[in-house]
């Protein structure tokens, strides 16, 4: 009976081998044919055009090449049939995934983002680079308005109130004190040429550097106090001032979404047929900050852009703003140094997703595609591109370089309004001059003065002036030789 334990466990060994599950075989990659569609955005995929001869370079066709030695395929790559991502109508799929879902093409190599709704009509790989969602304007022009008033800026209202103040209010005590101690002592220590006047000029005279102190100790002593509080006060507002006219930084108010929703000053709008736009629509209804874009998006005439090109042209004229995928928005804004680095990015990137490579659903190719793609990404070649396609240098990525600084001059709007309390100064000086020589004339027709015998006009001139330093107790001075010299 052994044949029978023998043919018993054949048996047993037939139905467990038949109960196993064998791995079936995925077809290779190599010497594969495929037909590749992009769309064209900067870096990923750009186009040029030369004798009626197409060719493609980016980041994506970098990395498409890449792929294509190392797992050993060939492909054909065309672009997509209205040059768009592709978004989902009424009447179907548009752009790249409406090639692949109507089996025009095998491939999509472009910026192609992972969203719920592609999902459902095509396969993704693993994600080839994580992105956020970007905003791009103009710099702001920091001399399009002057400020007549820039030299009052460093101090607030209030403070120039209390300077002013503290000035009048020093003069003041400064003639009381001296009034004090002439009545007080009966003339005995009367501060000669000290009245509200003098005290006055002697505090301006301590801000504007010309020192000069009359009266007793008391007075000096108060004048001593009004010069340290004069220089912590102009030592303060000449590092302000500097501040405020040389470090001139450039700031938005607008450094997210919902900064943008509670302005009206910036219109903001979008490309056609992406994923943002996809996103937008199903905000559509919610109450979020970003259904709130797309309803203010629907009613500006710039609202909806075409493509990318026609967006970055509306925003080169200013107040505007264009939603966009992060990585382009960083390309254009470092690659604008021919136009003199006019465009920004504006606050940081929000709505973080991913790009990925994309195939019809249930290819057999997925597999080996994404293990490729996980291995550029770990020995470094996605970061070798990444850095080949987004230098470092370039334009500053949030308008920095266009910055005042201390080497650039001020214009000279910014002066006007120092420059024309300079003038009402100088005209003021010459209607006192005026007022002046007409109560000379007036003073020498009162006295009847006469030339003496022999005696020249000039002589005449000189003797009337001493005659009227002697009745001003002024003979101390010698103004005498001055005049004479």
């Amino acid at each position: 009976m052994w044949w029978f334990s023998v043919l018993l466990l054949s048996a047993c060994w037939a139905f467990s081998a038949g109960q196993t599950p064998t791995a079936t075989a995925q077809p290779s990659v190599q010497g594969e044919f495929f037909r590749v569609v992009t769309f064209e955005e900067h870096p990923f995929a750009i186009k040029s055009t030369t004798n009626n001869v197409t060719t493609w370079q980016g980041f994506c066709m970098d990395m498409l090449d890449s792929l294509a030695n190392k797992l050993q395929f060939t492909y054909n790559l065309t672009e997509a049939s209205d040059g768009h991502e592709g978004t989902l109508h009424d009447t179907g799929w548009t752009g790249t995934v409406g090639d692949i879902v109507e089996g025009r093409a095998d491939m999509i190599v472009a910026a192609l983002t992972i969203t719920s709704h592609r999902e459902d009509a095509i396969d993704f790989t693993k994600p080839y680079m994580e992105y956020g969602v970007g905003m791009l304007m103009k710099v702001p022009d920091v001399h399009a308005t002057y400020n007549l008033w820039a030299f009052l800026e460093p101090f607030k209202l209030e403070v120039w109130m209390a300077i002013f103040g503290s000035l009048v209010g020093v003069a003041g005590l400064m003639f009381l004190l001296s009034a004090m101690r002439s009545r007080l002592t009966r003339g005995a220590l009367e501060d000669e040429d000290v009245n509200l006047g003098t005290t006055v000029w002697v505090t301006v005279g301590w801000i504007t550097g010309d020192i000069a102190v009359p009266g007793g100790i008391s007075i000096r002593v108060l004048a001593l106090a009004w010069g340290i509080f004069t220089l912590v006060v102009v030592n303060t507002y000449t590092a302000n001032l500097a501040a405020a006219l040389t470090v001139k930084s450039l700031q938005t108010s607008i450094n997210s979404p919902d900064d943008l929703v509670t302005q009206t000053a910036i219109t903001y709008g979008i490309e056609e047929d992406t994923a943002l736009y996809s996103f937008l629509q199903d905000q559509d209804g919610l109450g979020t900050t970003y259904d709130k874009i797309w309803t203010q998006i629907q009613t500006h005439s710039d609202g909806l852009k075409t493509s990318l090109d026609e967006a970055v042209t509306r925003v080169r004229q200013g107040d505007y703003i264009f939603i966009h995928d992060g990585p382009w928005v960083e390309y254009e804004v470092i690659h604008d140094e021919a136009n003199s680095c006019e465009l920004m990015m504006v606050g940081n990137t929000f709505l973080h997703r991913s790009y990925a490579i994309g195939l019809p659903h249930g290819s057999p190719y997925t597999e080996q595609l994404t293990i490729s793609v996980l291995e550029m990404k770990e020995n470094g070649e996605i970061e070798e591109l990444t850095k080949k396609w987004w230098p470092a240098s370039g334009c500053d990525l949030h308008g920095g370089s266009t910055s005042i600084s201390s080497g650039e001059g001020h214009v000279i709007a910014e002066f006007y309004g120092i420059l024309s309390i300079l003038g009402a100064g100088a005209g003021l000086a010459l209607i006192v001059a005026a007022c002046e020589i007409a109560w000379f004339n007036m003073s020498m027709r009162k006295k009847k003065v006469t030339p003496t015998n022999n005696e020249t006009q000039e002589e005449m001139i000189r003797r009337v002036v001493r005659q009227c330093l002697r009745e001003n107790k002024m003979e101390e001075y010698n103004l005498e030789d001055k005049i004479d010299t």
